[in-house]
């Protein structure tokens, strides 16, 4: 009769801990499809593409200024291209992404996406070259010869710096 009882006992928990039919079942899906909408929201809310909109409205930036102070942009896809942006007008505060969006300002000039912002910055392609998977290839940067040690949202340039991005295997 003990056994029993014991038995009853058992099957009654183990009843009261099952959800029911009617229960909260879709609650875990439900906060997962959540989790994920917010994630791929906050992965696009800072990838952004700059360049050209249309020909039309291009506007190139300035070509050095009265006191001469300018910076240079190059660029070397790793197939051989190469492009080059001479001259640009240098203005105190300037960062490495300022001199990309005024080379994408100008007439031909590129287009390159980047995500995250100011130290969190990477630029993860210029025109069709998009940085690959961990043993690929990927962009990189130097200013005067010297590897950039930070971000291209918080490197600030000073007047006459040439900056130099390379698709390649990092080395």
């Amino acid at each position: 009769m003990n056994e029993e009882k014991r038995d009853d006992q058992r099957t009654t928990l183990a009843a009261d801990s099952l959800p029911s039919a009617s229960g909260a079942w879709w609650r875990l899906p439900l906060l997962l499809v959540v989790v994920l909408i917010a994630i791929i929201a906050a992965r696009t809310s800072h990838t952004r593409t700059r360049g050209p909109s249309s020909p039309a409205k291009l506007q190139p930036p300035p070509v050095g200024d009265a006191a001469g102070k300018t910076v240079s942009l190059t660029i070397h896809f790793g197939d051989g291209k190469e492009r080059k942006f001479d001259n640009v007008a240098w203005r105190p505060g300037m960062t490495v992404d300022d001199l990309l969006a005024a080379a994408s300002r100008m007439t031909d000039g590129i287009y390159y996406t980047v995500v995250g912002d100011h130290e969190q910055m990477l630029l993860t392609s210029i025109n069709s070259d998009a940085n690959e998977r961990a043993a690929g290839r990927h962009w990189t940067y130097s200013v005067n010869d010297v590897p950039a040690d930070r971000s291209l949202g918080i490197y600030e340039l000073q007047p006459g710096d040439r900056v130099l991005w390379t698709f390649g295997k990092q080395q």
